[in-house]
């Protein structure tokens, strides 16, 4: 039989249930130019896509939805008593592009496994690829080995990711760069900056004598590509770190001195490091001081150490949903943006 379809540069010979005719993304119409079948390849995205959404949206899930025009896939997640996740996505799924919203649980593993058990269910429900939503991604400061007997659980992570049924992977500010080489090549990495974001906030606020400010010496290209895109000086915090989730500030590597200066990192989690490097900015005569980072983690007392650190302004993303008890020194700039100029990137 022949099939001929719009879009695909020529017709080609096969069975109308290999390629899939009946989907929705397509539109059989009568007989032309000598085929048997001739199919249209759908125009709109939401008829490409779906999006399988999580059990509380968050802002930034909400946003994505909104701008993309469609309603998200019918979602149950939920716990057994024994705490495993059980999953169902009930909705139509088969030949269309699936993009799994991130999870926000309080916990990191809950979320990773619901993750994995999505993308399964829908590669089982016929999905033609399953794109993962992961903006902060999980275990990415595992991703060497610093004392013998460690695993590089970032690895792990993108390799279970794949496994699941994972096809593609939306991210924002790896960790580390070099982390986009632990995915196979058959798993691509879209991996977006809130550089420009950042940059963009920067400018309307007009800040002068402004100096970005790197908390340390791996963030120095961070930093740098910040300052370049603003035209000013950095400066480098030089620290030594004791144990996992504490690092000491020692001195500062830079004219700080009755600056206003920014400190530019890719996450704030306890809060503890940079709060730190902000008092050190403040004893050598930097003036206001701000914080700014993609993924806003604020874990333990990272709330109370911001509020009494000499910070005028904490801005981050909404890559992670804004806690209740924020102080009013957090600012939070949209990514939804960024993501659906990916999704329409990888599904138009």
């Amino acid at each position: 039989m022949k099939i001929t379809a719009i879009g695909l540069g020529k017709p080609f010979y096969n069975s109308p249930k290999n390629y899939g005719c009946k989907n929705k993304a397509f539109v059989s119409a009568p007989q032309t130019r000598g085929a048997d079948i001739f199919c249209f390849k759908g125009s709109k995205l939401s008829d490409k896509i779906g999006i399988v959404s999580t059990a509380q949206p968050t802002e930034l899930e909400r946003n994505i939805e909104q701008a993309i025009g469609i309603q998200p896939i019918d979602t149950t997640v939920k716990k057994f008593a024994n705490g495993e996740t059980y999953v169902n996505i009930a909705g139509d799924m088969r030949g269309k592009d699936i993009y799994l919203m991130p999870a926000n649980n309080p916990n990191v593993n809950d979320n990773l496994m619901e993750t994995y058990l999505k993308a399964d269910a829908a590669k089982r429900a016929g999905a033609k690829k399953v794109i993962a939503v992961m903006p902060n991604f999980d275990y990415a400061r595992q991703e060497k080995k610093t004392e013998a007997g460690e695993p590089i659980a970032a690895k792990l992570n993108m390799d279970l990711l794949k496994t699941s049924g994972v096809d593609e992977l939306i991210t924002e500010d790896f960790h580390t760069l070099a982390l986009e080489g632990f995915a196979s090549r058959s798993m691509p990495v879209t991996h977006l900056e809130s550089m420009p974001l950042m940059r963009d906030y920067l400018k309307d606020k007009g800040i002068k004598d402004m100096v970005i400010v790197s908390p340390d010496a791996g963030g120095i290209k961070r930093a740098d590509k910040l300052a370049k895109a603003l035209d000013c000086e950095k400066a480098i915090i030089y620290k030594h770190r004791e144990k996992h989730n504490e690092a000491i500030a020692e001195d500062v590597i830079g004219d700080v001195k009755d600056k206003n200066c920014v400190l530019y990192d890719d996450l704030i989690d306890t809060a503890g490091t940079i709060t730190e490097a902000s008092k050190l900015l403040r004893k050598k005569g930097a003036k206001d001081i701000y914080i700014f980072a993609t993924h806003g983690l604020f874990n333990g007392s990272a709330m109370q150490k911001i509020e009494s650190s000499p910070v005028k302004e904490v801005v981050v993303t909404n890559s992670v949903p804004k806690k209740p008890e924020a102080t009013d020194k957090i600012k939070q700039l949209d990514i939804s943006a960024q993501i659906v100029e990916a999704m329409k990137s990888i599904s138009a």
